[in-house]
């Protein structure tokens, strides 16, 4: 019994750790954390998006001393053209609040207003 409980118990973790049920990610293209990439070693936000539903909430890129803020907002998303559209201030107060653009190959591009941002898969710091 015990050897049977041991051959079970890293199978258990393995299973555990190997999906991020917490956040929604999937096989969904948009599955998982997206951040984005700022084209210097600056960190810029991150984005997550509730793939079972219509929800997405962002990260804000981190201040000096590591913290960040919190947002949400909501998202639509066109599996066949790969359209996608995002209603949130990723870049906070005084910018746009509605985003749309393309999922390409591991790299997502968003529009609002004169402001364009990428975003690639990725981590957050401290999530």
């Amino acid at each position: 019994m015990k050897k049977l409980l041991l051959a079970f118990v890293p199978a258990l973790l393995f299973a555990a750790c190997g999906h991020d049920h917490a956040h929604g990610a999937s096989d969904h293209p948009l599955g998982g954390m997206w951040v984005q990439d700022t084209g210097s070693d600056t960190k810029g936000f991150g984005l997550e998006f509730d793939t079972k539903g219509s929800a997405c909430n962002y990260h804000t890129a981190p201040r000096a001393d590591g913290s960040h803020d919190h947002g949400h907002g909501t998202y639509t998303f066109d599996a066949a053209t790969k359209a996608v559209t995002v209603k949130c201030k990723l870049l906070g107060d005084g910018k746009a609040d509605s985003w749309a653009g393309t999922l390409g190959t591991g790299v997502l591009e968003l529009t609002g207003g004169a402001d364009k941002v990428t975003l690639k898969p990725g981590k957050i710091a401290g999530h």
